[in-house]
């Protein structure tokens, strides 16, 4: 693991250490890196000694560049997955040809100009004309769909009080969102809405987000 040094990294740690300890998985090293590192060299060259033979990193656009920078000068050409971070901008001006090795988590991808929302970015934001004007289309879907939740439940409490609002999520159903059609996407013991069905790989290609066949 690569991971940016602040909460969030840490977070990324812990959830990725029970992963791997509930698959009976060891890892080859746990490396921290600072969000205005321009080399990250030595950490790498620890874990290549190591003995890794991927990389997840956890960071956004501009740290995981660094990344995949110090990879090209050290000539270690290694698989790499990552956490959305590197979709959130032109991840692949800043890093480069090999930024289009990392494949990092989505759950919504522009595939198609004629998507209905896709239109509707167009025609409130004249500047995007490709779909790779648009990253990440993930970021767009889940506060699209979070929203249409939040109101649902809103309209189904008939109320703006917060404990209200949590129970109503409960109840709500059949909401349409742009990532799926929500039947019952809370419980008192699943609050996450998405479930591993609902997540794709993918990584940049010419600038676009692509999913990984």
């Amino acid at each position: 693991m690569i991971l940016i040094n602040n909460p969030w990294g840490e977070s990324n740690e812990k959830g990725l250490l029970k992963a791997l300890e509930k698959r009976g998985m060891e890892h080859a090293g746990i490396e921290k890196f600072e969000s205005n590192d321009v080399d990250v060299v030595p950490q790498l060259t620890r874990l290549k000694e190591n003995g890794a033979d991927s990389l997840f990193v956890v960071a956004n656009v501009a740290p995981t560049a660094q990344v995949i920078k110090s990879l090209d000068r050290m000539g270690w050409d290694v698989p790499i997955s990552s956490h959305w971070g590197p979709a959130g901008g032109r991840f692949t001006e800043l890093a480069g040809k090999s930024g289009e090795k990392v494949h990092f988590i989505q759950t919504y991808l522009f595939t198609d100009a004629a998507d209905p929302m896709f239109v509707k970015l167009q025609e409130k934001f004249p500047e995007i004309k490709t779909l790779a004007d648009v990253t990440p289309a993930t970021g767009i879907a889940n506060a699209y769909d979070a929203t249409l939740l939040t109101a649902a439940a809103i309209e189904k409490a008939g109320s703006t009080d917060g404990a209200a609002i949590r129970e109503a999520m409960y109840e709500i159903s059949g909401i349409k969102g742009m990532i799926k059609t929500y039947d019952t996407p809370f419980t008192p013991d699943d609050q996450d809405a998405l479930g591993p069905e609902d997540y794709t790989f993918a990584h940049f290609v010419e600038g676009q987000i692509i999913p990984i066949k």
